[in-house]
């Protein structure tokens, strides 16, 4: 038995406790089976880590997550450091446990910064196409800092694909000021407001040159 092997036994029998007398070949059954569980999650976890020493780093502010119907992905809102929206970052598809798992999270953090580790990873659908997936999200806690109107309407504008009617009706939707700072959180729910678009080509940012008046 090689020494790997024999710390997932010894890890598994540790887990199970202790042998009760006459139950020798039910223990044994049951150690079998958790050192194949550890084996199998060693495993996962190995790939994960795999995944973290890979990605590329960055802060931002969640702001919305969205999902794609054809993909069943989520799709990540982020706002960078220089108040810009970042491209579209993807989660593992939706009918994944990972998936699912990575696209309530994010939902929880919508409103908070936001430590965003990312892959470039192949289309399985298209090799020569690149998908942008967030492997994990580091909670910084809300974001409280207020952002200028302008920038705001550039990020709305963003969002709607440089559509200004819909970003105007979404930030009157909202129910956002016309003039003076927003919170992140007001920001948030003008996105929110936006069409629920299904996303499912390239990664492609559009410019937008003005701002919603």
């Amino acid at each position: 038995m090689n020494p790997r092997d024999l710390d997932l036994v010894i890890a598994a029998a540790h887990a199970v406790g202790p042998c009760p007398p006459g139950e020798e070949a039910d223990w044994t059954d049951r150690v079998r089976e958790r050192a194949v569980s550890l084996y199998v999650l060693g495993d996962t976890v190995g790939q994960d880590i795999a995944r973290l020493d890979a990605a590329k780093q960055f802060t931002a502010t969640l702001l919305d997550v969205r999902v794609e119907e054809t993909s069943t992905r989520g799709v990540l809102v982020l706002r960078n450091t220089s108040g810009e929206l970042e491209q579209p970052i993807r989660t593992d598809r939706g009918d994944s446990e990972a998936g699912r798992a990575m696209i309530e999270r994010a939902r929880s953090l919508i409103g908070h910064r936001v430590r965003v580790y990312r892959l470039n990873e192949r289309m399985a659908s298209n090799p020569k196409l690149e998908v942008r997936i967030v492997v994990h999200l580091a909670d910084f806690g809300l974001d409280t800092d207020p952002i200028h109107e302008n920038s705001a309407k550039q990020n709305v504008l963003a969002a709607a694909e440089g559509d200004t009617a819909t970003a105007q009706r979404a930030w009157s939707d909202a129910a956002l000021p016309e003039s003076g700072a927003v919170s992140v959180r007001q920001l948030a729910e003008a996105l929110s407001c936006l069409p629920q678009a299904d996303g499912g080509g390239p990664d492609v940012q559009r410019p937008a040159h003005m701002p919603p008046s």
